[in-house]
């Protein structure tokens, strides 16, 4: 009887030991596997998988070339070539990352301008996307600036320049669209606030003129007739043709602006 209840002891603990070792089993499958390999065979490997443009694949491959043979003097080229992989990718987290790690490792590599602008590249392609925030847009301005400056003569400044201009065009279209808000809820005083900053932040924007005419609206609201005026001046000095400063115009008579008006007829 006691043998019998060893042994029903023993068959039951096996079903256990059974699910853990198919558990163990599973997370093998789901891993790479680690296998030494020469470093042109790796290197191969990675190149043919990321002209076929399977460009994850490829951006792990490289990867471990720079695994496996972090001393050679191919890791800081595979380390590129991993990020480039996997902004193909559209990876961009994991193309940032290895970016920084290769920043961090050669700061005084003459590819350092190609990983400072691909990082930015990453940011700005990221935040094309509509789900994204303006964070992406401000990193990737920053990293556009930082090339431009410690970069000047290199191939990558001239193409940042222009970069920089859409992302301020497009940080600007996004602050406007806030504006409209405060505007639409009558909320004169923030939305006079984040005008003021508008002006200062984008005087390059193509908004400016509504932004310019919209400060004019603020102030004829909350009583400024000073800087109703100075502010019309500046908008009709600048833009004549604009339909803004049209409305503006027909703003300031509508309102019965008295002492703009006087102001304006002098002119």
């Amino acid at each position: 009887m006691r043998h019998s209840w060893k042994t029903q002891r023993r068959w039951k603990a096996l079903p256990y030991l059974t699910i853990t070792i198919m558990y163990l089993s599973g997370c093998g499958d789901s891993e790479r596997i680690y296998e030494q390999k020469p470093l042109t065979t790796l290197y191969k490997k990675a190149m043919e998988e990321f002209k076929k443009e399977d460009f994850k694949e490829a951006s792990s491959n490289f990867d471990e070339v720079e695994r496996q043979y972090p001393y050679s003097s191919w890791a800081p080229h595979s380390q590129l070539m991993s990020a480039y992989s996997a902004f193909k990718a559209q990876q961009f987290p994991k193309a940032i990352a290895t970016l920084e790690t290769f920043l961090a490792l050669h700061p005084a590599s003459p590819s350092a301008v190609y990983a400072h602008y691909l990082r930015s590249l990453c940011y700005y392609t990221d935040m094309l996307s509509p789900e994204r925030d303006s964070e992406n847009s401000v990193l990737a301005l920053q990293g556009f600036q930082e090339i431009c400056q410690r970069f000047p003569y290199s191939d990558y400044a001239r193409d940042a320049e222009i970069k920089i201009d859409f992302i301020q065009e497009h940080l600007a279209s996004k602050e406007m669209l806030i504006i409209r808000a405060y505007m639409k809820r009558r909320e004169f005083i923030s939305a006079f606030q984040r005008l003021s900053l508008f002006v200062k932040d984008y005087p390059k924007s193509v908004l400016i003129p509504e932004a310019l005419y919209r400060l004019i609206e603020c102030h004829v609201v909350l009583g400024f007739p000073g800087l109703t005026y100075k502010t019309f001046v500046l908008l009709r000095h600048n833009f004549p043709k604009e339909i803004w400063t049209s409305m503006a115009e027909s703003l300031l008579v509508s309102k019965k602006s008295l002492s703009v008006v006087r102001k304006l007829s002098k002119l």
